[in-house]
């Protein structure tokens, strides 16, 4: 979510750092078998926090000796909850009509696993954050609502907005997360048009050259 103009080293280096808290505050919300089982929205939330720093001390240090064990280790926590095709075929956009099912599902395994390593290494260095819920009620009669968050680490406060839909099962699943104000959903699907125009529409070598590390750092 940095500036499309950098101006000076310094500043780059602050963008950076942020961009890394805002990547490491999505996957907060996401990590735990608990969080699937979880009827209220707002509890979900807040119990996943105590499991995400367990999941960075125990694999964390692997980050750069063995990132594919540690990658494997958020893979598996983010799959119940977070719904990984619905944010993919909305980041697709308006192309997604327009492609095969073959490349359809070939994005959504290129962006799942594109972002759960840039999600992952982004919250590798953050054991500790003060998480709080603002606001929190009961479980909502509808099927669909964004949950308030607020997280405060030493590079100050990130005020998130998590969208969560009931499915049919009813478990709570996300789909979308606003950070400070900037919508990931919107921003990772204008990014998708802007490379499909960059491209001549050739949507194969969109998904070939596809990286979230691009789109949010």
């Amino acid at each position: 979510m940095s500036p499309l103009t950098i101006l000076t080293r310094t500043a780059s280096n602050r963008i950076a750092s942020k961009a890394r808290v805002l990547v490491s505050v999505f996957v907060l919300c996401c990590l735990s078998p608990f969080a699937v089982a979880a009827q209220n929205p707002y509890t979900l939330i807040e119990g996943v926090s105590s499991d995400l720093l367990g999941v960075i001390r125990s694999e964390g240090q692997h980050v750069n000796s063995n990132p594919q064990r540690y990658y494997s280790a958020i893979d598996r926590v983010l799959a119940p909850v977070v719904d990984f095709d619905f944010i993919a075929r909305g980041v697709m956009g308006s192309h997604a009509k327009s492609a095969t099912a073959a490349q359809r599902a070939k994005f959504a395994s290129t962006f799942r696993r594109d972002l759960v390593a840039t999600f992952a290494r982004g919250v590798a260095t953050f054991g500790n954050m003060d998480v709080k819920v603002v606001n929190p009620g009961s479980a909502p009669s509808g099927n669909r609502v964004n949950v308030l968050q607020e997280v405060r680490s030493k590079e100050g406060v990130t005020k998130v907005s998590y969208t969560l839909v009931r499915n049919r099962s009813g478990q709570w699943k996300l789909i979308n997360v606003i950070l400070n104000g900037v919508n990931l959903g919107k921003t990772f699907r204008g990014q998708f048009s802007q490379a499909m125009q960059a491209n001549g529409g050739d949507i194969d070598k969109v998904i070939a050259s596809w990286s979230a590390a691009d789109k949010v750092g």
